[in-house]
Parts: C-alpha cells; sequence; structure tokens
C-alpha cells in the first residue's frame, strides 16, 4: 500500500518556515516511534519513507511523509497521526499540530490508472518543491539525468513493488534510453543539513517518453512513483520532494 500523511502546522514568534526545517522534522519522527524501530532505521541502507516541510502563509506549515513499505509504515502513522505538538529543540519552538491526512492507495489502484486508460502517458512534467541532487563518482551533481532519475526512483521502486518490477538492469536502461528532458527551468541551491551544505537544483523539468507502450505505461508508474518516495538523496532528510503531473 502506498500512503501520504500530511500535517498542517502553526506556530508563534519571529522565526519563519523553509524546507531546511525537513532535517528537524526526521529527528521529530524518530524520536516518536519505538526505540527498536528507530534502532532499525538507523541501520537501514534504504529508508523505506520520505519527508519534507514547506511553508505556509501566516506561520503555518505542511509536513508531508510519503510511505510504501507496509510494516515499517505502520510504525509510522501510529508515531505520527496522534500528534498534537511537535517541539522542535533545535529552534526552542512548539508547533501546535492544526490537521492530518493519511491518503492511501492499494498497489492495484496505483498500477490501474497507467495500464488501464486507453493510451499511456507520453509526456511529464516534475516540479522539484525542495533542493534535489544526485551523487555520481563520489560528488554531487547540479543537473539531472534521465539516468540519474530513473536509478534512483528505481531503488525505492523496486524494494515495494513485486508483480510489476524493474529489478533488470536492461529494463531500466531501456526506460531511461527512451525518456528524454525536454524542457527545463532550474536553479541552483543550497540545502543546509546540520553544519553541512548539500549543492542541488529546484525548478521543473519537462520528460517526454517514447518507445513501445507498455514501456511508456512502465515509464509512467516509475516516474509518478517518486511522489511517495522522493528523488535523489537524503529524501528521509527532506530533500527531493517532487510533484508530478501528466501533460495530455
Amino acid at each position: 500500500m502506498l500512503q501520504k500523511i500530511i500535517v498542517q502546522c502553526k506556530y508563534g514568534g519571529d522565526q519563519r518556515a523553509n524546507y531546511n526545517w525537513g532535517s528537524l522534522f526526521h529527528g521529530v519522527l524518530i524520536k516518536a516511534l519505538p526505540s527498536e524501530i528507530a534502532e532499525l532505521l538507523h541501520h537501514s541502507r534504504l529508508r523505506p519513507f520520505s519527508q519534507y516541510v514547506l511553508p505556509q502563509p501566516g506561520h503555518q506549515l505542511t509536513w508531508t511523509i510519503g510511505l510504501w513499505e507496509t510494516d515499517i509504515a505502520n510504525h509510522l502513522v501510529q508515531a505520527v497521526m496522534p500528534l498534537t505538538q511537535i517541539e522542535l529543540q533545535h529552534k526552542g519552538l512548539t508547533l501546535e499540530v492544526t490537521g492530518a491526512q493519511r491518503i492511501s492507495q492499494s498497489e492495484q489502484e496505483y498500477f490501474s490508472r497507467f495500464f488501464t486508460a486507453d493510451a499511456p502517458c507520453r509526456r511529464y512534467e516534475l516540479e522539484f518543491l525542495t533542493p534535489c541532487t544526485h551523487k555520481q563518482n563520489g560528488e554531487y551533481v547540479l543537473f539531472p539525468s534521465t539516468e540519474l532519475i530513473i536509478n534512483s526512483i528505481n531503488k525505492r521502486y523496486s524494494a515495494y513493488v513485486h508483480d510489476v518490477s524493474l529489478d533488470d538492469p536492461q529494463a531500466m536502461e531501456q526506460i531511461a534510453r527512451h525518456t528524454r528532458i525536454v524542457r527545463y527551468s532550474l536553479n541552483s541551491i543550497v540545502y543546509y543539513l546540520e553544519n553541512t551544505k548539500i549543492s542541488g537544483y529546484m525548478g521543473r523539468i519537462t520528460l517526454v517518453v517514447s518507445g513501445p507502450e507498455q514501456l511508456a505505461r512502465l515509464a509512467g508508474a516509475l516516474l509518478t512513483f517518486a511522489e511517495y518516495c522522493g528523488l535523489g538523496v537524503k529524501t528521509a532528510l527532506g530533500m527531493g520532494a517532487v510533484r508530478i503531473k501528466q501533460i495530455v
């Protein structure tokens, strides 16, 4: 099951929320979990969730958590949904939770959007809501490529999906080969993570998928999965949040 938790918060004082608060909310999330689950996540190479913070007008913010792994997801839901306050000790700030929404979608419901449509969508807009970057040859890159995008999503996608798996280098290569960036509007930007600055980018890109119809359907399912898992590095710490839009 795919899930999103969207938490609305308000706060007082002179501080203004921004996407860099994502790393602080990661700490809140881990602290709210049972100790054995937090320890399990600490040793996990691939976090089974993404999360990010977006500021809203009037001393408000939204905290969004994407979930795709059932066992861990249940613990995360149980930890987050009852929250009435959130303490950001690093900021000396207490936020009031004004609303929490849980949106779930079965695997069958998700894939039916792509595999039962009369014709596959072949054009997608990716909007980067928080700074995104990828690591290549030990360094962060400042511009996305289709190969980096496909490989990033597939690491998490293959851990979730079994019936429509892409755990095949040739399949990923075919999707990357038939997907190209045709438009972009990106700005370089920095994400502050504790005492580290990570250079990345924000903005929009448009992707076009060519090739056989079945490949286009599979590519659509893969790309849209990024709304749950994020894109690039540090997605559990607030980076790489994306919104996917089909362009028809």
